[in-house]
């Protein structure tokens, strides 16, 4: 397996006999659920094709229990794991038959590298999560015009005509929301502490 050959032994923790393995749930589902989004959308960006960073996600997360030992949990959980998971990214490139072109190793070391560093960076998964609750706390109405205006082949245009609002007061309404949304994102990033 390709994950046992070539991680480094800085990312995988020995695993040991005497563990308990209720312990080990514990522990290592704290640990990966914590971290499951970020993980995903990093394979995502080695894979674009969602079934494929499914599987990829599924078997990094095999490999990674395999070798999770709760005693000596990695330093670093999300480092770990997109290193078991950058392997399995190449595991399913070698395995694959439906790329003609191969990328190069290199090319795919330094685009998950910079995967890495945007994703810590910007947070996305966090701006994410508090996106999602500021769009429940929207009245019906203005959750009712982002629906229409960002459904698949939606126009401006045509939202307008389905809302029954002119064009000029369907832009006016959505930028409006685009504020608010974004005043809403930031408040509660910080006041979480996540921005």
């Amino acid at each position: 397996m390709c994950v046992d050959a070539d991680i480094g032994s800085e990312y995988l923790p020995t695993p040991s006999d005497d563990s308990d393995d209720r312990d080990k749930s514990k522990v290592f589902l704290r640990l990966f659920l914590q971290n499951e989004r970020r993980l995903y959308a990093y394979i995502l960006t080695l894979l674009p094709n969602r079934a494929d960073a499914d599987d990829t996600l599924q078997e990094a997360s095999l490999a990674m229990w395999d070798r999770f030992d709760a005693a000596n949990p990695p330093s670093d959980f999300l480092a770990w794991a997109r290193r078991v998971a950058y392997y399995k990214v190449l595991d399913f490139y070698k395995k694959s038959q439906r790329l003609r072109v191969r990328l190069s190793r290199l090319f795919l070391e330094r685009v998950a590298e910079a995967a890495a560093e945007q994703a810590d960076v910007l947070r996305l998964d966090d701006r994410r999560e508090a996106l999602d609750g500021c769009l429940e706390k929207l009245p019906p109405r203005d959750r009712e015009l982002l629906a229409c205006r960002f459904a698949e082949g939606a126009t401006t245009q045509s939202t307008s005509e389905r809302v029954g609002r002119s064009v000029e007061a369907v832009y006016k309404a959505l930028a409006a929301l685009r504020q608010k949304l974004f005043d809403c994102v930031q408040r509660t990033l910080a006041r979480e502490g996540r921005s």
